[in-house]
């Protein structure tokens, strides 16, 4: 039996998602005790407290299958969003609602324009429906070019993503390029605005995308839990979408898509939002930190809009390998000449700021 002929040729040049190193692993690695998990992007402390209160009340019923309609949450969503329910849609994680996008709309030889760097998750989507990937690199200041990609639609292009703030570089396009992208952008497209960090923005050009959501024009908003209400081991992000769209997607997705325990917390969370703002300045504060740190050793950084720094370094292995010398795990991009430092807690961002004082002193420079 041949594999080859059995598994779909689409999936060929695909390659598994890569997590970044865990703590364990770093720890063998390094022999330092105390890790710092910096490479994923996740808030530094747990969940708010009345997500923890609806997990530990939900313990003794998952014996049960979870609402498989996530309506209790898409209820409270709708309510928190102004949006209609029927427009929302929760998935285990955004991740999960990024392929079904794709699997309800692509077909083998669409287009899918996205920028590059930006979410490894854009291509993956467009090889697994057999996709042309049609890439737009990010302009000077590694931001999104939206009249480049405006440039690449073609009649043959069926989605464009956008990820604003883009991950990984920290950087947003503002509302007069977005309102003048939305304007051009032709009715065959559809447009999905990944927003898993929308919280943490404090810049007023910031466009919301939900502010041009209409329910007609073929818009998607995407958002998240796992980022500002620490519930990435949940996985519950949620989508707001036109209704046809939303109702196929419910066609395809699997029941009980979203376990118990997330449903519930997710829930909790939308009434913390005082938490949220609290935990938003912080992190502003935290990257102010790592600012000084990083303009005192001439370190080159990308100023960010999330709750992680885009730095450059012109030895980028050797970099990510001193890091976690010291306990301290980055993301690394193969050879990019940059790494991705995630936000932490006070006394993680001080540990952090020693580390690059050390590297910098051992190196001569980043």
């Amino acid at each position: 039996m041949s594999w080859d002929s059995l598994i779909r040729p689409e999936l060929e040049p695909m390659r598994p998602y890569q997590p970044g190193l865990r703590a364990s692993q770093v720890r063998e690695r390094s022999g330092v005790e105390h890790v710092l998990k910096l490479s994923s992007n996740e808030y530094p402390v747990g969940p708010v407290p009345a997500a923890v209160r609806a997990i530990r009340e939900i313990a003794t019923h998952v014996n049960r299958y979870p609402d498989g309609g996530s309506e209790a949450l898409r209820d409270k969503l709708a309510a928190h969003l102004g949006v209609d329910h029927e427009t929302v849609v929760v998935g285990n994680g955004s991740n999960e609602l990024l392929r079904l996008i794709g699997q309800v709309v692509l077909r083998p030889g669409d287009e899918v324009v996205y920028s590059w760097p930006s979410f490894v998750v854009y291509p993956m989507v467009a090889d697994m429906f057999g996709a042309k990937k049609v890439v737009v690199p990010l302009a000077p200041g590694q931001v999104y070019d939206l009249d480049a990609m405006l440039d690449a639609i073609t009649d043959a292009t069926r989605v464009v993503f956008l990820c604003n703030p883009n991950n990984p570089t920290g950087t947003i396009y503002g509302r007069e390029a977005f309102a003048r992208f939305l304007a051009k952008v032709p009715d065959h497209v559809l447009v999905v605005v990944d927003e898993a960090y929308f919280e943490f923005v404090t810049d007023p050009d910031y466009p919301d995308g939900l502010a041009s959501f209409d329910g007609k024009r073929p818009l998607v908003v995407l958002r998240t839990f796992s980022k500002i209400y620490s519930l990435a081991g949940l996985r519950v992000g949620y989508g707001v979408l036109p209704l046809p769209l939303a109702e196929a997607i419910h066609k395809v997705r699997e029941p009980f898509n979203v376990n118990m325990a997330g449903q519930a917390a997710a829930f909790a969370s939308l009434d913390d939002q005082i938490e949220v703002a609290r935990r938003r300045e912080e992190n502003q504060e935290q990257k102010t930190y790592l600012y000084s740190c990083f303009d005192r050793l001439g370190i080159r950084y990308v100023e960010s809009h999330t709750n992680f720094v885009w730095f450059e370094t012109e030895w980028p292995v050797e970099v990510f390998e001193a890091l976690l010398h010291r306990g301290v795990i980055a993301r690394d991009f193969g050879n990019t000449p940059a790494l991705r430092l995630g936000v932490g807690t006070p006394d993680d961002t001080r540990a952090t700021i020693a580390a690059f004082e050390a590297i910098v002193s051992d190196l001569g420079g980043i």
